[in-house]
């Protein structure tokens, strides 16, 4: 199988790594990679096969891995699957809903293997949490608290909802299996005259529970954490560093262990393993898109 990865920016790199080492172990038969910018490509021209053409690249290939700017996702994998190429796309998987379920359609009716890059799926310690939601470890789940923080500089054209909150949404969809029915949205823009730079969210899931939502590239501290809070106890859950505390009704604490895993190359196998086997796992194309009307949902309620 002949793999392709394009846009080799910060997570393009992490990306092109991660096949690179499944191409060592013999998972996969070639490596490609693409970018208007040849200078990004400069470093891995010993390993791979470089491309600033688009074209010929996805010709040349039998699935892409898409890093690109948002805004340039759905005609990159409308190309790729015009042109028979199974597609994973970074998430957001579009900039908007119509697009996002255009490309399932397409998916559908070639057969082709359609996946978005919603990583945290993948963490050995979501999946770990949702084992316990389901479980019913938690008892009646009240609400989730999720704070995805840092400092960065506003990245041009894109809004910190687009940029963050398809990450939080996601995991509780995947933690739960439910999307929110209504969105109460504060949000700002401080070093721009426009664009969100910060968001404040409520999230309510048919009244069964609400999460509240923090989003932030002002804030100094880096912050990827969520809290559960149960009827029978609660957890503080670090979604990177891939640990899990738990909060018991006495107060009294304990940690859940969790193996950490590389969550890039665990992504890069389901998406290999499901052009093989035809089943497509754990971060489909409908979810995307699902996730994607969230989105605008949620920009429609913000208030600046």
């Amino acid at each position: 199988m002949n793999i392709g990865v394009i846009g080799i920016g910060y997570w393009g790199k992490k990306v092109v790594r991660e096949y690179i080492d499944l191409y060592k172990e013999g998972f996969i038969d070639s490596i490609a990679i693409c970018d208007l910018d040849e200078a990004k490509l400069e470093p891995f021209k010993e390993q791979v096969k470089t491309y600033t053409e688009i074209g010929q690249f996805i010709s040349d290939i039998d699935a892409v891995h898409i890093c690109t700017n948002n805004q340039t996702h759905y005609e990159i994998a409308k190309t790729a699957l015009t042109n028979g190429t199974n597609v994973l796309v970074e998430k957001p998987m579009t900039m908007n809903h119509d697009q996002a379920y255009n490309l399932v359609e397409m998916a559908s009716e070639t057969g082709l293997v359609l996946q978005v890059g919603h990583i945290f799926r993948f963490a050995n310690v979501i999946r770990k949490v949702r084992e316990l939601y389901r479980d019913g470890f938690f008892g009646e789940v009240r609400y989730f608290k999720l704070e995805w923080t840092s400092l960065m500089l506003p990245i041009k054209d894109i809004d910190v909802i687009w940029d963050l909150l398809p990450h939080l949404l996601d995991i509780i969809n995947f933690v739960t299996g439910e999307w929110p029915s209504r969105f109460e949205v504060i949000g700002g823009a401080y070093r721009r005259d426009e664009l969100n730079e910060v968001a404040f969210i409520q999230a309510d899931y048919n009244k069964d529970f609400f999460a509240s939502i923090a989003i932030s590239w002002l804030q100094p501290i880096r912050r990827r954490l969520m809290e559960v809070v149960g009827s029978k106890r609660s957890a503080v859950v670090d979604c990177v560093g891939q640990e899990i505390e738990v909060y018991e009704e006495d107060g009294s604490k304990n940690r859940i262990e969790v193996v950490p895993n590389n969550t890039i190359r665990d992504e890069a196998l389901n998406f290999l393993n499901a052009i093989k086997t035809g089943k497509n796992t754990f971060n489909s194309a409908i979810v995307g898109a699902r996730c994607v009307e969230m989105i605008e949902r949620v920009l429609n309620n913000a208030e600046r």
